[in-house]
């Protein structure tokens, strides 16, 4: 049996989403031969102030903007909970929902890439995932 292709993750606030956001997952979608990216908007971000507008509006955005393209699925995981959004719970999830041996990438700006030192539990987190 083989293994579905690899699954990109872009989370972010999305408060808006942009065009930056949108080629950033699509590069990494070409380049990388992902079968899909999930643009997963955080609830509440740990790294960054609240969003200005709120989680229904947010994700909203987001599938106005990737709609049309069907490699991109907006995934509101992360709006379902009651705390601090962390992307090592998240892979934990997606794992739970796309299997074991589905490869997971997550993609990431230069700016979040700038921190990624300070995320939770960070070093287990790039034994979980690659990183784009």
């Amino acid at each position: 049996m083989t293994t579905p292709g690899p699954v990109g993750i872009l989370g972010g606030t999305f408060d808006p989403i942009h065009h930056a956001h949108l080629r950033l997952a699509h590069e990494a979608w070409m380049a990388c031969g992902l079968a899909q990216v999930r643009f997963i908007p955080s609830a509440t971000p740990p790294h960054r102030a609240a969003p200005g507008a709120d989680a229904s509006h947010r994700l909203a955005m987001v599938e106005l903007a990737i709609a049309g393209n069907p490699a991109f699925v907006a995934d509101r995981r992360e709006l379902d909970r009651d705390m601090p959004s962390y992307t090592i719970d998240t892979v934990a999830g997606l794992r739970t929902d796309l299997g074991a041996d589905r490869p997971l990438c997550v993609i990431v700006g230069a700016d979040a890439f700038a921190l990624f030192e300070t995320w939770r539990r960070s070093r287990e987190l790039l034994d979980a995932v690659h990183l784009i």
